[in-house]
Parts: C-alpha cells; sequence; structure tokens
C-alpha cells in the first residue's frame, strides 16, 4: 500500500503505485497517477489530469499541473494536462503547467529541475536535462536530450533547444539554439559545447562539428547555403547531419554568433571553450 502521511489530501481518482510515498501536507487533486518509487517529500500540489512516472523525487512547494498561464485558458478545462517520465529531480518550488492543446505538457526520464524552474504550457523537454534556479522555459518550448540550461536562463516562447546544447546563466534567448553549441550572452552563440560533448562520449565529433560550426557562423552563408554545405562536406557525421537538420527545420531563425562573442575567441583558429 501507498504511504501516505495524515495530514495529505488525496482524491480519491488518483492511482497511486503501492510503494508510493505522499508526505506532509500533500494535495493531490484529479485524475493523478504515480508510478512505482516516486516520492512527495512535502507540501506537493498535484493536479490533474496528471502522469508521473517512476522513481521520481519532488521537493516541498512543487506546483505540477496547474492551468497556463494564458488569458484565454478557461482554468475549468482540464485540457491534455502533463505528462512526465521516470527518474526525474524536481527541486523545490518547481512549476509545470498543463497543456492548451492536444498534447500534454512533457518532461522525459532523469532531468534534474533545480529550485524555482518553470514549466510553461505545451513545453516539451527530452531526457538527462538539467534546469538550474529559476531557469524559465515560455511556451511550447522545446528542449533537446542533455540539454543545460543555467540560472536565471529564460526561454521565449515557440523556441526549441538543441541536444547537449548549454544556456548560460542570465542569458536570454528569442531564437533556436543550435545543438551543441553554447550561449554565452543574451541572443548570442558564443562556441561549440565541447564539455558537454566529451561528457556525453562523443569526442570522435567535436572536430567535423567545429568545421560545421565555422560554415554556419564564421563564413558569413546565408542559412540555407550553410546547412547544404555542411551536408555536402560533412555528411557522414550524424552529428553534423543532426545540426543540419535542426537548422534547416526552425521556424524563427538560429541564435546569432557574433566575432569575439562569448568567452572563446572566435577570431582564432577554433574559438571553442576547451576546458575539462
Amino acid at each position: 500500500m501507498p504511504s501516505i502521511h495524515p495530514s495529505a489530501i488525496v482524491d480519491a481518482r488518483a492511482e497511486l503505485a503501492d510503494d508510493v510515498v505522499i508526505g506532509p501536507h500533500c494535495v493531490i487533486e484529479g485524475r493523478v497517477r504515480i508510478g512505482a518509487g516516486t516520492r512527495l517529500i512535502a507540501r506537493v500540489f498535484l493536479q490533474g489530469p496528471l502522469v508521473l512516472g517512476e522513481r521520481n523525487i519532488i521537493y516541498p512547494g512543487a506546483c505540477l499541473g496547474f492551468p497556463p498561464q494564458d488569458r484565454k485558458f478557461d482554468p475549468a478545462m482540464e485540457g491534455a494536462g502533463v505528462m512526465i517520465g521516470k527518474g526525474n529531480v524536481l527541486r523545490e518550488c518547481v512549476t509545470i503547467h498543463r497543456a492548451t492543446g492536444l498534447e500534454p505538457t512533457r518532461l522525459g526520464d532523469e532531468n534534474y529541475l533545480m529550485v524555482n524552474a518553470h514549466l510553461a504550457h505545451d513545453v516539451k523537454v527530452g531526457n538527462r536535462c538539467t534546469l538550474a534556479n529559476n531557469a524559465a522555459l515560455g511556451g511550447h518550448v522545446e528542449v533537446h536530450d542533455g540539454a543545460i540550461l543555467g540560472g536565471n536562463a529564460a526561454v521565449q516562447q515557440f523556441c526549441r533547444i538543441g541536444r547537449l546544447a548549454m544556456l548560460s546563466g542570465v542569458t536570454g534567448i528569442t531564437r533556436d539554439l543550435p545543438p551543441f553549441c553554447i550561449c554565452y550572452k543574451s541572443r548570442i552563440v558564443g562556441s561549440l559545447n565541447l564539455v558537454g560533448l566529451r561528457r556525453a562520449g562523443l569526442r570522435q565529433h567535436i572536430q567535423p562539428l567545429k568545421e560545421a560550426f565555422d560554415i554556419l557562423y564564421r563564413q558569413r552563408h546565408s542559412m540555407p547555403v550553410a546547412v547544404r554545405l555542411i551536408e555536402q562536406r560533412l555528411g557522414d557525421d550524424p552529428l553534423c547531419q543532426e545540426l543540419a537538420r535542426f537548422v534547416r527545420s526552425s521556424k524563427r531563425g538560429i541564435v546569432a554568433h557574433t566575432q569575439g562573442s562569448g568567452r572563446g575567441n572566435a577570431a582564432g583558429d577554433s574559438g571553442d571553450v576547451d576546458e575539462d
């Protein structure tokens, strides 16, 4: 049987796995399903429709499944709700709002969301992402696997962040951030995320990605030409193909790069941050 603290309030419609732990003063309202091994430490508020997978740890003050912050949305509507995978850690006061569309707001597996991180309605976050304190994703944002957002980073609605990309703290973007790149200053890409690539075991792709980055950002081609050149010259590398696909599919355009931006030396041979 689930372990439910006497002070917790659990809706009769909720479905809890046998070993779920519901701590003091938690509130579970509506159609909520919680998977095995998940623990709500204390003062967590869940509002359905919401699916919370296995082995998640939710810290005090987290509010999941509340209506979107959208003037047009009727808060009485349940909508598609929120779907959260397994093995996530959601620290104090994380907020994830339910969807306005037909697909739920989604958080994948093994993500780490630090204090006050916010996922707005219709957001889609992949697996093994890290959002530091106060990182905020606007509505319909997509964050792909392994991305990192620093403290107080902000992403405008409908933007995308590619796989293993990094958005530094106190930085905001209004366009797509390509995979494997780092944004150090608001609206400016600084370099490749070499540390992230190494940690992901992708060292063998670094040199072709450096060439692709150079084509995309330093040779001053138009975006369609840059994509075509990456595919022609570096098409044998799957990560370069992924980069090209991401850029081609961008609807908002990608974050810009300027000579001398970021901590890397854009005028040098690589211009990439190279640290372990």
